[in-house]
């Protein structure tokens, strides 16, 4: 069931209780866990916690520690599935369900005591009502199965006797049956992403009146990093950065610190759709960040060339567009996003520029909520093989600390080298003619053995490079319907296993991000029966064996047609 008062019905009652927490391997977890753990720390809750990667991890986490904890947190992972069935919970277990994947399992909306949902019934769509979906068995429903053990005769007898009443019953069961899967057709046929979870974790501190600078950048990293890989919609986040504005001003004015080294500056304004330019050269990163390198078709030489033509136009001498952007020119650099935005109508860069925020301390740390959002996945997905999860997510937290610069700015290094390797990779798969075209869809393998090819194992580095491949495959394409075509990815996942991990995404004329290919999936397996697994909260991730994968595209193919 829904939680309506967070302080009261949450917070509150979990005082002077033992609780365990379950995050989600992702950015915005992180974000709401840390806003979680001050939350907890103020009132002395005692926790234990756990990082969680994979519907497998969550029952693991819960096993080992279901004997000694009875009320447990989840961020960003169960609310998709039945959780007291996965989990098989004993009947005195309490879940607290803060999740933005979507849609929720009905079972977690209709259950009364055990399952207790952070997030607002506004974010479910199409919610079927309670006794359309879920029916208590009658003597009547049971009575078919009585009938077989008795001998031929008396079935007949009994055939005889059946009124007519009893007819209506079985044809309203079958009419019932029939309008449920439809229900539940509509509900779940699309997998997508909601409010996140950081948004609600900041809105329950500012209720507490322990809001503060540092738990609003945290929500506005997690909101960033939903528009960045496309899980939301561009109003939704214009919507969300609305309401952060205000909480922006409304904490700014509150402060007391005018300490240049030691305050924090949140500013609210236009930055440009550009990765990591205040910590690189403005060449590279007008190269290889998404955006202007499908509008300018940069990985051809007709569009190197334009690049430079840009430059030129710009005012930036080469010289100065290959040093590091601080070290610029400081006139240049001043006039670097008027004169970008100037330019973009004759370039075809329209909408390069966005509303965000930048965070400011001392005289030279200066981030905008997109640097740390890039950081943070090349933490989590991008750190030298064999690192330790847990480890990774301990060092993801301290950087969203002021006092780890070194740990900011060596993530920030990481992060240039996904930019370079996601550019070569698209670069590579236009070049070669690997984006195929399979009736229905177009998918791009990834082989084992190319570039950084264990990078893409990953699932939000995948998620990047599947909109990229699809954006440039739209711009290069003469077919008038490629812009309506989605996109299947896969990536070698587990070497020793054979095993390779799929993502599908939405065509690009679609406006919104909701998924279809979580469905098509499941259903392309069950057709040719092979070993599938979906250990991800998000079904639009699947994982099969590469022995299969050629009847699993000839299956899909025939589902979609």
């Amino acid at each position: 069931m829904y939680i309506e008062d967070l302080k009261t019905d949450f917070y509150e009652f979990l005082t002077g209780k033992r609780i365990f927490l379950m995050i989600h391997y992702d950015i915005d977890s992180i974000c709401t866990c840390k806003i979680l753990q001050s939350l907890l720390k103020y009132k002395h809750i005692l926790y234990t916690l756990a990082v969680i990667r994979g519907i497998e991890d969550l029952k693991t986490a819960y096993r080992e520690n279901c004997n000694d904890v009875k009320y447990f947190i989840l961020i960003n992972c169960g609310g998709t599935i039945d959780i007291v069935e996965e989990l098989e919970a004993e009947d005195d277990v309490i879940f607290f369900i803060l999740d933005s994947h979507k849609p929720t399992d009905l079972c977690n909306i209709y259950s009364i005591t055990q399952v207790r949902l952070l997030m607002s019934p506004e974010d479910d769509s199409l919610v079927p009502d309670f006794h359309d979906v879920f029916r208590e068995e009658s003597d009547e429903d049971t009575e078919g199965d009585d009938e077989d053990s008795e001998d031929g005769e008396s079935q007949v007898a009994k055939r005889r006797r059946m009124d007519e009443a009893a007819i209506n019953k079985r044809r309203e069961k079958r009419l019932w049956e029939d309008n449920k899967k439809k229900l539940m057709f509509d509900y779940s046929q699309f997998t997508y992403y909601t409010r996140a979870s950081a948004i609600y974790m900041f809105d329950l501190a500012w209720k507490l009146n322990r809001d503060d600078k540092e738990s609003l950048w945290l929500t506005i990293v997690a909101l960033t990093e939903q528009m960045l890989l496309g899980k939301i919609e561009n109003t939704q986040y214009t919507l969300e950065m609305g309401t952060l504005q205000s909480h922006a001003t409304r904490l700014h004015n509150k402060t007391s610190d005018t300490d240049v080294l030691t305050s924090l500056k949140i500013t609210f304004e236009r930055d440009l759709r550009l990765c990591l330019y205040r910590h690189w050269t403005v060449e590279s990163s007008l190269k290889y960040s998404m955006f202007t390198a499908v509008k300018l078709k940069l990985w051809s030489l007709k569009g190197d060339k334009r690049l430079h033509e840009l430059l030129a136009d710009m005012g930036f001498p080469l010289v100065q567009s290959r040093q590091a952007f601080r070290t610029m020119d400081l006139q240049l650099r001043k006039e670097f996003h008027s004169t970008l935005e100037r330019l973009s109508e004759k370039y075809g860069l329209q909408d390069i520029s966005y509303v965000s925020f930048t965070l400011q301390y001392g005289y030279r740390n200066k981030y905008c909520a997109s640097d740390i959002v890039f950081a943070l996945l090349a933490i989590l997905e991008a750190s030298p093989r064999g690192k330790n999860p847990d480890e990774l997510f301990n060092l993801a937290l301290d950087c969203l600390s002021r006092n780890k610069k070194e740990v900011i700015d060596n993530a920030i290094e990481r992060a240039k080298l996904i930019m370079k390797t996601l550019f070569k990779t698209v670069q590579s798969a236009l070049d070669m003619k690997q984006i195929i075209i399979a009736g229905p869809f177009i998918y791009y393998i990834i082989q084992e053995g190319c570039l950084d090819w264990y990078m893409f194992s990953h699932p939000h580095i995948l998620l990047l490079l599947a909109h990229f491949v699809l954006k440039a495959y739209v711009a290069m394409s003469r077919k008038s319907k490629a812009s309506t075509l989605p996109l299947v990815l896969s990536a070698p996942k587990n070497i020793d296993g054979g095993t390779c991990i799929l993502l599908g995404i939405p065509p690009l004329c679609e406006n919104s991000p909701k998924n279809f290919f979580g469905k098509a999936f499941a259903q392309a397996a069950e057709r040719i029966n092979c070993d599938a697994s979906c250990d991800f909260f998000d079904t639009s991730y699947f994982e099969i064996h590469v022995k299969d994968r050629t009847r699993f595209f000839d299956a899909l193919t025939a589902l979609l047609s």
